[in-house]
């Protein structure tokens, strides 16, 4: 579900299902929790890769100098648990997520049949997202009989951030013989902040839909020369891959199934 209207339909079904809800009519978003949530996630980042040394002659720099602001989509799903402490209409939480992100690879070739550097395949390859994140931090919302609209906002935590990478394969071969190692594609931690609401249905269970905007700042920026053989990094030697990642961001719109340990 990528389109605005896609979104908004959602939160009209959860509108519909209102008027059969039934929660607890005393104290009904306080106590724990454990849920299950899957999504959409839009993200955008700029990545720059370049190789440079003695050996490249300025006239053909720019063919060695490449720049890529992608802007993706991903699938994103995983659980949820919390607790909820509600006074009168005020309800105060602590929320963590769990999340698994399908993210894309960005790949780029350049054919060279140059003399220097030597000619062959330049092959790049970077991540445009993490593999999985977790959010942790508070959320504070007004406690409905059966809607809980609330914002929320915390850490971001992402596992693998993984390296950027230039592979090289000498013309007339079919595979790499060196590479260069780049810089992590994006920050292992950042911050997120959105809102969302949570309608309860018959019994213990609620449903939900929240937007998250996700900011995860940099990644590293490196430099660095030929991994591989002797025989292979010397016709490469003095050449270095210059490697840099400005800020990624995303969009998260997810629907969740939440059950209440305390309802009974």
């Amino acid at each position: 579900m990528t389109t605005v209207t896609g979104r908004f339909t959602v939160l009209l079904a959860l509108a519909s299902i209102a008027g059969i809800a039934s929660a607890r009519i005393d104290l009904p978003w306080d106590g724990g929790y454990f849920g299950v949530n899957v999504g959409d996630a839009s993200s955008s980042t700029c990545n720059s890769w370049a190789l440079s040394g003695p050996m490249i002659d300025g006239a053909i720099a720019s063919e060695f100098n490449n720049r890529d602001c992608a802007t993706s989509g991903a699938l994103v799903g995983g659980v949820q648990v919390g607790e909820n402490f509600q006074y009168q209409r005020l309800m105060l939480g602590i929320a963590a997520d769990l999340d698994f992100w399908s993210a894309k690879d960005l790949n780029q070739s350049l054919k060279y049949s140059g003399a220097a550097p030597p000619p062959g395949s330049y092959d790049f390859s970077s991540k445009q997202g993490p593999s999985e994140f977790a959010v942790i931090g508070p959320r504070i919302g007004y406690a409905g009989d059966t809607w809980l609209p609330y914002l929320r906002m915390g850490a971001v935590i992402t596992a693998g951030s993984h390296n950027s990478r230039l592979s090289y394969t000498p013309a007339g071969a079919t595979i790499p013989t060196a590479s260069f190692g780049g810089g992590k594609d994006l920050s292992t931690t950042g911050w997120a902040a959105g809102g969302g609401v949570e309608v309860g249905l018959n019994g213990a269970w609620s449903i939900s839909a929240e937007y998250l905007h996700v900011s995860l700042g940099k990644g590293s920026d490196s430099t660095a020369t030929c991994n591989g053989s002797v025989s292979a990094c010397a016709a490469l030697s003095g050449i270095a891959f210059e490697n840099s990642h400005e800020g990624f961001s995303a969009n998260l719109f997810r629907v969740g199934v939440t059950y209440w340990f305390g309802y009974w």
